[in-house]
């Protein structure tokens, strides 16, 4: 497992830089799946799709295949049906014509099992003969930030998988509660109330974060499956052990405060930085995460605005995946 990443400021230079490390990934004739998240219909920060055709070019370049891919969301959305994501991808920018590589959206999976769970890993990540996870980095209410785990982990398993981890996360009392009104404090939704000498979780809707579950200091609450973080991190892991050969990119630009899976993801929380990218997806998480805290001088930025560590997950996937912590980092400047 590698324990490098790279940081690239420039657009240019990271242009310039991938065409040298996807060259010396993929092959002539490599059939690569482009993983992005192509925006919540209305959400204006996601990946452009010209940052999109110009990593498609790279790989044409190379001589690779690639093409654009994602799997339907769980949640009620356009973007629940293969139909509909096609038909938001090409209000949003992304389709053959404006990309040059097709637009695949597909739920078809290939059942993994996993400590916890068994999940259904997109069949497309696993038939191509590699996997660009292209991220965009920024907040998230279950994990603290979504990246190139997140990518992997929620966006290359089935919806069936991706409702199990979040019903998996949710919180079951187990008794003991002494009314410290932690769990309430700590749940990003305002989903807990507390009556009676015990907490309740139906005053809005869960996530199933697990973040009512970590903060309890009395060990009252319980995940249903595993902590979602635990299982996040499981999916992504058993997810990139299935792809033929792998490359991340986190692009560390437009941070909001919340994912690109809603219309309005709040206001950007930091200023613009570069683009970060390496072999290992849980190596360019962490080194990202190292360098917005160098960057801002927060040691967890967006557990701030979320109230969610993220390193959880990131610490989670370099256990089950060998990444060695902290990484290192080398900025390239041309």
């Amino acid at each position: 497992m590698t324990h490098e990443a790279i940081l690239v400021r420039g657009e240019d230079d990271f242009h310039d830089l991938l065409a040298e490390e996807l060259g010396a990934v993929f092959s002539r004739s490599d059939s690569v799946a482009v993983k992005l998240h192509m925006g919540e219909p209305g959400n204006t920060t996601h990946i452009e799709p010209r940052l999109a055709a110009r990593i498609v070019d790279v790989l044409a370049r190379i001589g690779c295949a690639p093409f654009l891919f994602d799997t339907p969301v769980v949640y009620a959305s356009p973007r629940g049906s293969e139909a509909g994501y096609r038909e938001s991808a090409r209000r949003n920018g992304f389709s053959q014509g404006s990309i040059g590589a097709p637009v695949v959206i597909s739920d078809r999976s290939v059942q993994a099992a996993g400590r916890h769970m068994t999940y259904g890993v997109a069949s497309a990540t696993l038939e191509a003969d590699g996997v660009l996870l292209l991220s965009h980095f920024k907040g998230h209410i279950c994990t603290g930030i979504g990246a190139s785990l997140k990518n992997a982990g929620m966006g290359c398993v089935s919806k069936a998988t991706k409702g199990a981890i979040h019903d998996g996360g949710e919180p079951v009392y187990q008794g003991g509660c002494t009314e410290c009104g932690l769990c309430a404090e700590n749940c990003p939704t305002g989903n807990v109330r507390l009556e009676g000498g015990r907490p309740f979780f139906d005053a809005t809707w869960c996530p199933g974060c697990s973040n009512c579950v970590l903060s309890c200091p009395e060990g009252c609450l319980a995940p249903r499956t595993a902590v979602f973080d635990t299982l996040l991190a499981e999916a992504a892991v058993s997810a990139c052990r299935g792809f033929g050969k792998t490359y991340s990119v986190n692009v560390m630009k437009k941070m909001t405060r919340l994912c690109d899976c809603v219309a309005d993801a709040g206001p950007l929380v930091a200023g613009d930085v570069g683009y970060v990218c390496g072999r290992g997806m849980t190596a360019v998480d962490a080194a990202a995460l190292e360098i917005l805290a160098r960057e801002t001088g927060a040691p967890d930025l967006f557990q701030q605005h979320n109230r969610k560590s993220s390193w959880l997950h990131v610490r989670e996937a370099a256990r089950m995946d060998g990444t060695r912590l902290p990484v290192s980092i080398r900025e390239v400047r041309r």
